[in-house]
């Protein structure tokens, strides 16, 4: 049977995508006042901002509106800076993404698979059958530690490619800009793989 199939019209990561990858020097992303939120192991940069860069860009692409050409992370404190955090800060959805997270990883890698299947991938199809590139989470992490869903992430899904048994995602990951052959594997039976070889425990549609 041939593949089922569909994508967001005009988005590739190369166009639409920002051009730097998801490393920055360690600093503040927030300060609470003369406080600085590192005292208590959150809010450092150098953790990542792929929240906010996925965000960023699907803001931006549904807006009509370009991205920046630049390739280097822009600067702590500047006005990109911020509105990466800014986003970043949204995506957590009130600890509740966080949360979801930690629970994906506790369950381990065979039922957080498996969910992936049954219960995250059937969202991120609508988003994207709808025309709107989908939040997707990478759990990468597994186990009752918090600390280290740090390990986890955030990327674009704006096309799919399904058979009876396994689903192909296309992927805007900012951790790899400006690459349009980025993809997460789904399989029924719970296996789930990323082309690039991190490790991946399950996905996760966000909002």
């Amino acid at each position: 049977m041939p593949p089922d199939a569909n994508a967001v019209p005009g988005f590739l990561p190369s166009t639409h995508g920002l051009r730097f990858a998801n490393r920055f020097p360690p600093g503040p992303t927030v300060r609470l006042g003369p406080l600085d939120p590192r005292w208590i192991g959150i809010g450092d940069a150098s953790a990542g901002l792929c929240g906010g860069m996925s965000c960023y860009v699907r803001e931006r692409f549904e807006a009509g509106l370009p991205v920046l050409p630049d390739t280097e992370p822009p600067v702590n404190g500047s006005a990109l800076f911020r509105a990466l955090v800014r986003r970043q800060v949204l995506s957590l959805d009130w600890l509740r993404t966080p949360l979801r997270f930690w629970i994906a990883g506790a369950v381990g890698t065979e039922r957080a698979g498996h969910r992936s299947w049954d219960v995250e991938w059937p969202h991120v199809r609508v988003d994207i059958d709808a025309g709107r590139p989908s939040m997707v989470g990478l759990v990468r992490h597994t186990g009752l530690n918090p600390f280290s869903m740090t390990q986890s992430h955030q990327v674009l899904a704006f096309a799919y490619e399904a058979t009876d048994d396994a689903v192909t995602l296309r992927i805007y990951d900012p951790n790899w800009p400006s690459r349009d052959d980025v993809t997460i594997t789904l399989g029924m039976g719970g296996d789930v793989r990323q082309s690039t070889g991190e490790p991946l425990a399950g996905i996760l549609s966000l909002a």
